[in-house]
């Protein structure tokens, strides 16, 4: 997964010169389901796997970026926040306090390839992104602990439908993996989470 995501992300930086002096731009925003991955645990060395699950969140985002006939590079901001289900440790399970709940809010320079098809109104495509993520836990059994801003990754691939000369719609999936990221616990110091989730995104890209 590592090794296409850097494929598609060098395409992308070497096609930046060419997009740039085709002087072509777009904006685009988004909004969808997220199903965010179940974390695991670390503390004092010991790890306990999907110990946090999450309820369905709803992320939204938005970009600015250039493109060329089948390249795409843009600068995109997206936010999404899901509540917090289930604790599940060594075959005990715990509801969690209400309002316990972790948002996601990420920063990405993102890379397209765009699978044109000659006389079709209809293009797939693959990408890749990198940038940062702000994690914050907030409310209920967090309440205290502060966000972490950690490196973050991510994988996609989805179709647009061209329903007019400037504007695309867009069905995508991406799947975001922040780093892990550590909160404090009273009773045994600091715990690292991991952090993903898997998004299906319908979205909006008006071309200039």
């Amino acid at each position: 997964m590592k090794r296409t995501l850097l494929a598609i992300m060098v395409a992308g930086i070497c096609a930046a010169p060419s997009l740039a002096q085709a002087a072509s731009s777009y904006v685009s925003a988004n909004v969808g389901l997220g199903f965010p991955s179940d974390s695991t645990i670390s503390a004092g060395g010991i790890s306990f796997d999907n110990a946090i699950s999450y309820k369905t969140g709803v992320p939204f985002g938005a970009a600015i970026g250039m493109r060329g006939d089948q390249y795409r590079v843009e600068a995109a901001f997206s936010y999404q926040s899901s509540d917090v289900d289930r604790y599940s440790v060594l075959g005990l399970s715990a509801t969690p306090a209400a309002g316990t709940k972790v948002s996601i809010t990420s920063y990405m320079v993102n890379a397209y390839y765009d699978y044109t098809m000659k006389d079709s109104s209809i293009t797939p495509y693959v990408m890749g992104g990198l940038g940062g993520a702000t994690i914050n836990p907030n409310g209920g059994d967090f309440t205290g602990s502060s966000s972490k801003s950690v490196f973050a990754w991510q994988l996609g691939a989805g179709i647009g439908f061209k329903a007019s000369e400037n504007v695309v719609v867009d069905l995508g999936y991406r799947y975001l993996k922040p780093s892990s990221y550590t909160v404090s616990d009273a009773a045994i110091g600091n715990v690292d989470l991991s952090a993903a989730t898997s998004n299906i995104l319908l979205g909006v890209r008006y071309n200039f």
